[in-house]
């Protein structure tokens, strides 16, 4: 079960978003820390680099960057529990994505870097794990996405774009 209204398929999830691209991870940087709420209170973001290789809906840069919370403060410093490292080894550069993406809304006062520009729904991030099978498989990269049985077939990155191609999202 979902804490969010979870869309049905990659389909329903396309027509409700802005952009929809394909493209490969070129590495993660560090993002914005944001102050939320609470005076004092920081919460810090790394980011996905995207090269976007084709677009599907809608229109992006040629490089996008999506943003992950990394995680509450082990320490008073604020570092979190999360590093860039960790997630660069957890989606190493050069990893196939689909993501699907809107317009960030700001959400409190970034006081170190720049604003995300682009957020991503719970399901708006596959990335493509190799596996045996030549497609591939596709895996949630914020949310488990394929206990719906509108996202599970066909399996890979290739095989949801054919679908989202056989709806109408070509670019």
């Amino acid at each position: 079960m979902y804490d969010y209204p979870a869309s049905p398929s990659p389909e329903a999830l396309a027509g409700k978003v802005k952009t929809v691209v394909t493209g490969h991870v070129t590495g993660w940087v560090a993002g914005p820390v944001v102050e939320e709420g609470i005076p004092g209170d920081r919460t810090r973001y790394v980011l996905m680099r995207t090269q976007v290789g084709k677009r599907l809906k809608g229109a992006a840069a040629d490089v996008v960057d999506v943003a992950f919370h990394q995680g509450a403060a082990l320490d008073d410093e604020g570092t979190p529990v999360h590093s860039v490292a960790d997630f660069a080894r957890a989606v190493p550069a050069g990893t196939r994505v689909l993501l699907f993406m809107n317009d960030a809304r700001p959400s409190g006062t970034v006081v170190e870097g720049r604003p995300v520009v682009h957020s991503t729904p719970p399901q708006g991030v596959i990335l493509h794990e190799v596996t045996d099978d030549p497609g591939g498989r596709a895996v949630g990269g914020k949310d488990e996405i394929f206990s719906s049985p509108g996202w599970n077939q066909p399996c890979g990155i290739d095989g949801l774009i054919a679908r989202l191609y056989a709806h109408g999202f070509t670019g």
